[in-house]
């Protein structure tokens, strides 16, 4: 019997220690940012099924964005990987593009050598319920593969986020193909620290349900985007919904355009209703709130993984607004966060990345004040 309570506190003191180290890793993340392009999938030509999308002769540049970003003060990169396209789609899922590991080496080398925390965050992947048993198979073979390559890494320093903004199955369907992701990356290393989310596009409500894994050294991450007709107005990835342009923040009535009709009957004619409540400092307060304290009710750390503004269509000031609203709220409440994204449409530079670049009413964010 003595045994027995032995070996069960022995569990539990591995299992809290585990949890604490999460904890710790989490505290240490700093200021994040979010940088594409070993993403960006719809660069590939369909006769290669867009295998061939990554051009390596950016290379060189990545590495001249992160010497930058460390000059100005980022200390956490999340770096989007489409593992998907670098394998066969069926079994043994041999890889194909070796040379793409090999720029993948070079970023982990890099921010390694800037001292920077590295996020490997598995973007675009394929999970259909369709075919969900055998996504989910595919994808813990690729993590497998991964982690094995990886698992010497530093684990304070390295950080696993298994699947990007699952969106596509339901609550259940996820935390069953989540579980055995999981424990195909624990298969190889138990060091490193695990990023999960929930479904619904990584959604705050949806990580607010979702059970809990019984695996330790995991930080659960969300993505902000509320208001979501603010910050992806006229977002053409977005289809019909987000075709109203010219919403102002915070909501101001004079400054309100009328709902686009191609919008009107989509999902998004609520939350324009919505919107007189929704776009301003305190409901964003609120629902961040909401999350921080699900945090602490279950013990377990926090990482908002996205959050920032498309710009085409939205005021400078507005946005500036909007940016500093959210980022004033993640640290107060103290949420690690990377924002998205350093150089592209949702960037806080005008033009090329450049400290002399950064569009002025953004600075305070940037600098980290």
């Amino acid at each position: 019997m003595r045994l027995y309570l032995l070996l069960f506190f022995c569990i539990l003191s591995f299992i809290s220690q585990a949890q604490s180290t999460a904890w710790e890793r989490a505290q240490t993340m700093g200021k994040g940012i979010n940088l594409t392009w070993m993403d960006q999938r719809w660069k590939g030509t369909e006769a290669e099924e867009h295998r061939d999308y990554l051009d390596l002769d950016h290379l060189p540049y990545i590495k001249q964005q992160i010497t930058l970003m460390h000059e100005m003060g980022f200390q956490l990169l999340r770096f989007p990987v489409c593992f998907d396209l670098w394998y066969e789609n069926d079994a043994p899922y041999r890889l194909l593009k070796p040379e793409y590991y090999a720029a993948l080496d070079s970023v982990i080398r890099w921010t390694a050598e800037e001292k920077m925390l590295l996020i490997i965050d598995n973007h675009h992947g394929t999970l259909n319920p369709a075919h969900l048993k055998s996504d989910t198979k595919r994808i813990c073979a690729i993590w497998n593969d991964v982690a094995k390559r990886y698992k010497r890494t530093d684990p304070k320093r390295i950080f696993f986020e298994i699947f990007n903004e699952p969106n596509k199955v339901s609550k259940e369907d996820w935390e069953h193909s989540a579980k055995e992701i999981i424990s195909s990356i624990r298969k190889q290393t138990t060091h490193h620290t695990l990023i999960v989310g929930a479904s619904e596009w990584n959604g705050l409500k949806a990580l607010k349900n979702l059970s809990l894994f019984s695996y330790s050294n995991i930080i659960y991450t969300f993505h902000f985007y509320d208001p979501f007709i603010y910050t992806h107005q006229g977002a053409s990835w977005t289809g019909d919904a987000t075709a109203t342009t010219g919403i102002p923040y915070p909501y101001r009535s004079q400054d309100m355009p009328p709902i686009d009709s191609k919008a009107a009957d989509t999902w998004s004619k609520n939350l324009f209703l919505q919107y007189p409540k929704e776009g301003n400092y305190e409901a964003m307060d609120n629902r961040l709130r909401s999350i921080k304290e699900w945090s602490k009710e279950n013990n377990v750390p926090l990482f908002c993984g996205e959050w920032g503004a498309y710009s085409k269509y939205s005021a400078v000031q507005d946005r500036c607004a909007y940016l500093n609203d959210v980022y004033t709220i993640l640290h107060k409440l103290g949420i690690p966060n990377a924002m998205w994204e350093w150089d592209s449409s949702f960037s806080f530079f005008e033009g090329e990345p450049a400290k002399d670049h950064v569009i002025p009413c953004m600075k305070g964010i940037v600098e980290g004040k």
